[in-house]
């Protein structure tokens, strides 16, 4: 099976493809040039592999939360190169992969994206366990985690100096000195797990925003204008 994994939910664009023969995996940090490094970053996997686009079987994508407009140039292409395939699609909670990515630790992982307005999408696990499930929250909502946790929280995902720079001074934690890592190996693990278990995406599925986009709540701030006026 010829599998290709997609995230460009975040700053940081992971990318893989899996064969019969072997596994590639890149990151990019192209500060959010997805829409330009994406085919390209395809084009050069599948010639390395000495295969077709049209010898892929499964594309497997994260899908939030994240950046709304790296979200959707993911979500779209996962599902244009399906549709053109008539292959399954697979997408796996990117918070969800992070700590995939980091779950030799053996203590509570806390998983973050920066969600700009001085917020992150965040949530923490522990051997596979939510403790904090997926939010646009901030320091606020982990410190109570943080204090608690006998072994300390490791801070993981590709922005997690910023968050950590955000929290008292003298909280204990560590901080991921692989950070941000390549997702892709723990996606493929997670979207492969639901496919057995759950089957391929609906047609309908797509991407987990969590909050509202600038321009939804523009738009929502003028009609509540309109109704009061």
């Amino acid at each position: 099976m010829n599998i290709l994994v997609l995230d460009t939910s975040t700053s940081i664009l992971s990318i893989a493809l899996k064969t019969d023969e072997g596994y590639e995996e890149r990151l990019i940090d192209g500060h959010f040039s997805h829409s330009e490094d994406l085919l390209p970053e395809i084009e050069a996997l599948l010639s390395r592999a000495c295969i077709d686009i049209s010898d892929i079987s499964l594309v497997i994508v994260a899908k939030g939360p994240g950046s709304f407009t790296g979200l959707r140039i993911g979500m779209a292409s996962a599902k244009g190169i399906a549709a053109a395939l008539s292959i399954p699609v697979v997408s796996v909670p990117t918070l969800s992969a992070i700590a995939a990515a980091a779950s030799p630790y053996p203590g509570p992982i806390l998983s973050v994206i920066d969600a700009k307005r001085r917020k992150f999408y965040l949530s923490v696990t522990e051997n596979g366990r939510t403790v904090v499930a997926d939010r646009d929250g901030g320091v606020e909502d982990v410190m109570e985690t943080l204090a608690s946790s006998e072994i300390p929280v490791l801070i993981t995902g590709p922005d997690a100096a910023l968050f950590a720079s955000r929290l008292p001074e003298g909280t204990r934690h560590v901080l991921d000195p692989e950070s941000p890592r390549n997702i892709a190996k723990a996606l493929l693990r997670l979207g492969l797990e639901k496919l057995e278990k759950a089957g391929a995406d609906d047609i309908g599925e797509g991407p987990v925003y969590i909050r509202r986009s600038d321009a939804e709540e523009a738009l929502l701030r003028k009609m509540e204008e309109k109704g009061n006026a």
